[in-house]
């Protein structure tokens, strides 16, 4: 959407600068969580197409619970806690940005939500993330480091094709990708000393080459393939089960 797509409204409860879209007739604010109806009066409506856009601080467009598109030119983004959706292409381009901070209410990011944020540097994920979608991340060159939270269960192809050097897993169940002829990986791997992409995975306070892990697909797979817990690492003792966790030894 452009910026010609929507009308300028100032939310009558806090004052924020805010920006709707035409085709809707109502909003969220998005600092305040307001609902703000549209005036529906044509002159008026005209009136604010003729308005030069104004955009400064935080500028989040929400359709109810979801962001559909942050304005703002700020460094440092705290997504508001009502917010339960980041829609497709959210920050897409935005180049000032370079932190940002997702509240655990956020359960969904859809495809190039970040796409193409060379300056962020810094991202908190939600704990409830299940997937880390298409080109979510990519583009962003300055993100060096990314904690994928517990519950994410794949990274899809494509996803994370930046400047990641490493990544910390809070879960050996998470999945990634492989690049095949078709498409790229779900992030790029570092396979000599000195070169771009991932060398460093992290689980449970353990370090693993990422050239060497890489392709079992997920850390559980590796952990399985070197006779250890997939669960957690650890070693099996006489009777099958994990030293650390319990974990009962697959037959």
């Amino acid at each position: 959407m452009e910026l010609n797509d929507y009308i300028q409204i100032v939310c009558p409860k806090c004052k924020a600068l805010l920006f709707a879209e035409k085709r809707l007739d109502a909003w969220y604010c998005g600092h305040c969580g307001e609902k703000i109806m549209i005036a529906s009066d044509e002159e008026e409506v005209e009136e604010n197409e003729n308005k030069a856009p104004a955009l400064t601080g935080d500028v989040f467009l929400c359709d109810k619970n979801t962001l559909v598109k942050y304005a703002g030119k700020d460094e440092d983004v705290d997504i508001p806690e009502y917010v339960t959706k980041i829609a497709s292409g959210a920050f897409k381009g935005n180049t000032a940005l370079q932190t940002v901070h997702i509240p655990d209410t956020v359960t969904e990011i859809s495809d190039s939500a970040f796409e193409g944020c060379t300056s962020l540097n810094s991202i908190s994920l939600p704990s409830p993330l299940k997937k880390i979608t298409y080109k979510t991340f990519n583009g962003c060159d300055n993100l060096k480091s990314i904690t994928i939270p517990e519950n994410v269960e794949e990274i899809m192809y494509n996803a994370m094709c930046c400047g990641l050097e490493e990544i910390i897993f809070e879960s050996s169940a998470t999945t990634w990708e492989p690049e095949n002829e078709y498409t790229n990986p779900s992030f790029e791997v570092c396979r000599k000393s000195g070169g771009s992409g991932v060398s460093r995975i992290y689980f449970k306070g353990n370090i693993f080459d990422a050239a060497e892990i890489y392709r079992f697909k997920s850390i559980a797979a590796y952990l399985k393939s070197q006779g250890l817990c997939p669960k957690c690492g650890g070693k099996f003792g006489l009777f099958g089960k994990c030293k650390n966790c319990g974990e009962k030894k697959e037959q």
